[in-house]
């Protein structure tokens, strides 16, 4: 029995020792395979959040440009009314100028026209 140990266990022991690099080499290999579709799918979830950037920053952009455009065409329509205002009283005469501001100065719509603020305010005691 020593004898057949002796002659067949280096050839068990090389026969054993394939099976468990072949198990072992198998076993990288589907961790190895494991790691790249975690790494593709975080690399895909990185790009999606990328995209998603990009958008949220064109979309900001636009906003910004919109915003910009509204607030130069208030500021046009102001100074458009504005130099109606003027264009309106420069064609008045100095008796008819004077006329309308003593007529705006003692409206009762003119929210100006009242007591002054102390004497508006409910607040104050």
């Amino acid at each position: 029995m020593i004898e057949l140990l002796l002659k067949f266990g280096p050839w068990l022991l090389v026969a054993i020792s394939g099976v468990f690099a072949f198990i072992t080499h198998q076993n990288g290999k589907i961790k190895v395979a494991k790691a790249k579709e975690d790494a593709t799918n975080k690399v895909d979830a990185a790009n999606a959040n990328v995209q998603v950037a990009i958008d949220n920053l064109n979309s900001r952009k636009t906003a910004d440009v919109q915003a910009d455009a509204d607030a130069a065409k208030t500021a046009a329509t102001a100074a458009q009314e504005r130099t109606n205002v003027e264009n309106d009283q420069a064609a008045l005469s100095d008796d008819a100028a004077r006329e309308q501001l003593s007529r705006l100065l003692h409206s009762t719509n003119n929210p100006g026209s009242g007591q002054g603020s102390a004497g508006t305010d409910p607040g104050r005691g």
